[in-house]
């Protein structure tokens, strides 16, 4: 918020600034000016200091005048020091003023104008009331925008603090999650590795099983893989957090890509006897990065048979107009309305409706930022328990390097 200086704060603070340069502050002391700051230093110049110049003035100017009394409408001068008086210091100092002008003016001109100076008081005196009326409306006026100012920056300030600690709490709750799905699987291969080799120090080889060994090894495999692929995720929410992600683009076939991201899942899809159906009636060529765009596709597939339910998934690509767009759809336990808002946003996961869905949460904004780098955009549909659509839309010519 840009603070503007007016042309009377700016002559305050220069004169403010001259004073601490040129006068010596044991002086102020003695007459009790010890603690002197800049808001009193304004204070006594604009109720005391202006007035007494401008009424010193002005009796100068009716003294040099004194011959030429009838000729110069010096009262009208004086009406103009006054209402000076008034608007900055107010209504005290413009009477201080108009006492100061009159007293010191009745000496000087002729006793037949009293009554005139008289008038003048009482006139000036109304009119710095109604100056003095008008400066406290306008401050008021001032404080009020400056209020509501205040008001919009205190709440845009507290709704950044509510986000703030709703970003805190979510991502110490990530934290807590990541550590949790990190030491269960080390916990896991550590209590199986401990147990054979207790196996082979402690029992006689003509009883070692190779069988059991091999699920272990097996088991361990798994595990590790397991491992790498949130630490991969972790990674990559570090690369997309500090603008790290950079794309190496080339032309590639969107139809390629998800044929092989289906080969890598076939073992699993075999196993869960899922059905995945991909409808590509010709090749979908862009200008891509490769591995980040398999690697949005993966967590897609994966997100549809981890709440699959075992259900069909249909999965179509296509070219509408210069975009890419591939569908995926599922049928499986869906997500509710409110959570289609947040789900591709960092810290956030749809809640879990059985226990066995493991995983730290970040697919789908990893999967969301790499479509963002793109130049594309990514939405979902869904209906609890009748299924969720995911749709990527990439433009083919996606030109330079993000």
């Amino acid at each position: 918020m840009e603070k503007k200086i007016s042309k009377q704060e700016n002559l305050y603070s220069r004169l403010y600034n001259y004073s601490k340069k040129y006068i010596p502050y044991k002086w102020l002391a003695k007459i009790g000016f010890k603690n002197i700051n800049k808001e009193k230093l304004i204070y006594l110049f604009s109720s005391y200091g202006l007035p007494s110049i401008l009424s010193i003035l002005a009796i100068f100017l009716s003294y040099a005048s004194n011959l030429y009394i009838g000729k110069i409408p010096l009262y009208m001068l004086y009406f103009v020091f006054a209402a000076i008086s008034s608007w900055y210091g107010g209504l005290k100092a413009g009477i201080l003023a108009i006492v100061v002008i009159v007293i010191g003016v009745s000496f000087i001109l002729p006793d037949n104008v009293i009554l005139e100076l008289i008038s003048f008081a009482v006139s000036a005196i109304i009119v710095s009331y109604l100056i003095d009326l008008a400066r406290r409306t306008n401050e008021i006026r001032k404080f009020k925008e400056k209020e509501e100012l205040y008001s919009q920056t205190f709440t845009q300030l507290f709704g950044e603090h509510l986000k703030a600690r709703k970003e805190i709490k979510a991502r110490d709750e990530f934290l807590s999650i990541v550590s949790h799905e990190l030491k269960t699987p080390l916990a896991s291969m550590l209590l199986k590795l401990h147990g054979m080799l207790n196996s082979v120090y402690n029992v006689s080889l003509a009883n070692f099983s190779v069988r059991e060994l091999m699920q272990v090894l097996e088991n361990a495999e798994k595990q590790i893989k397991w491992l790498s692929t949130m630490i991969n995720d972790l990674i990559n929410v570090s690369m997309i957090t500090t603008g790290r992600m950079d794309l190496k683009l080339q032309n590639v076939d969107l139809v390629v890509i998800t044929n092989r991201v289906m080969q890598n899942f076939s073992e699993l899809l075999k196993r869960e006897e899922y059905t995945i159906k991909i409808e590509a009636k010709a090749p979908v060529v862009g200008r891509w990065d490769e591995v980040r765009i398999e690697q949005a596709i993966t967590n897609l597939v994966s997100n549809a048979i981890k709440y699959g339910q075992g259900q069909p998934i249909d999965i179509k690509i296509l070219t509408v107009g210069n975009m890419g767009k591939f569908i995926i759809q599922d049928h499986g336990i869906g997500i509710p309305e409110k959570e289609q808002k947040v789900i591709f946003d960092l810290f956030k996961r749809a809640e879990e409706q059985n226990g066995n869905h493991k995983g730290l949460g970040v697919g789908l904004y990893i999967t969301s930022q790499i479509v963002k780098v793109h130049g594309g955009s990514i939405k979902v549909s869904s209906t609890p328990l009748k299924g969720s659509c995911f749709t990527i839309d990439l433009p083919l010519n996606q030109k330079g390097k993000v």
